[in-house]
């Protein structure tokens, strides 16, 4: 049963600054939550769930029987973030993903400048991990913890690296790596010579990629526009980038 002061510590981690004050945050969905017990990479500090589903799953839930509280779907609505709550919610420790060196110096890494759109971080996150692109760095961006960020990673912040740092701790200490911007004067992709290594940088929604982090840019490239549109979506430019770099040989 739900106490209040579990209502009240559950509801607070929709709001940013509680996730940062607790280091923790919300996780809803069958599916996610599964595959947070069935992996063990995150540390979980509390499972609510519907009777119907804590017997479905008793036997992946053996090692969390101190951490189960077992709530009816009228409970479960209360704490939840969801216009309609799933079966299953889960509270997280936020990890502090450790950096595989060798890995970034040898493979594509996204940079996202201040992406805001809780939706567009989403949609990137699954984007990265659907093309093998096991680090992501934000800059200035929505938090990656956001509850509704979380549902639209369809679980991809689960195998993504998501690091929340500046520019500098990225661009001086893989400064041998080229880091590609995407601009609207750059030269067209297609005719650039990509590698399979380096920093591809997307921009904020409206505005693209700051002055400030443009000085560390080495590539300016563009998708070339072949209709009228003005832009692209960020998370669409995203994919359409991604699936050419990955598509090179070079």
């Amino acid at each position: 049963m739900l106490s209040k002061n579990n209502i009240k510590f559950i509801n607070a981690l929709q709001k940013k600054k509680f996730r940062q004050k607790y280091n923790k945050f919300l996780v809803e969905g069958d599916k996610m939550v599964l595959e947070i017990l069935t992996n063990g990479q995150f540390k979980i500090h509390s499972i609510y769930a519907v009777e119907s589903w804590l017997k479905e799953h008793a036997p992946l839930l053996t090692r969390h029987r101190d951490q189960i509280t077992q709530v009816d779907e009228r409970e479960l609505k209360t704490i939840s973030s969801l216009t309609t709550p799933n079966r299953v919610l889960c509270v997280l420790e936020i990890p502090n993903p450790k950096l595989n060196d060798k890995h970034i110096a040898k493979s594509l890494s996204l940079v996202l400048d201040n992406i805001q759109d809780p939706g567009n971080m989403g949609s990137i996150l699954r984007t990265a991990d659907w093309f093998g692109i096991e680090h992501v760095f934000c800059l200035q961006c929505v938090d990656v913890y956001n509850p509704k960020v979380v549902q639209a990673t369809m679980g991809a912040f689960l195998r993504v690296k998501i690091i929340q740092t500046d520019a500098n701790s990225i661009f001086e200490r893989w400064n041998e790596l080229p880091a590609y911007g995407t601009f609207l004067d750059g030269e067209n992709m297609y005719d650039t010579q990509l590698t399979q290594k380096g920093f591809i940088v997307i921009g904020n929604e409206g505005r693209g990629i700051r002055p400030e982090i443009e000085s560390f840019i080495t590539h300016k490239i563009k998708i070339p526009a072949y209709g009228n549109a003005e832009s692209l979506n960020a998370a669409v430019a995203t994919g359409i980038v991604c699936a050419e770099f990955k598509s090179r040989t070079t």
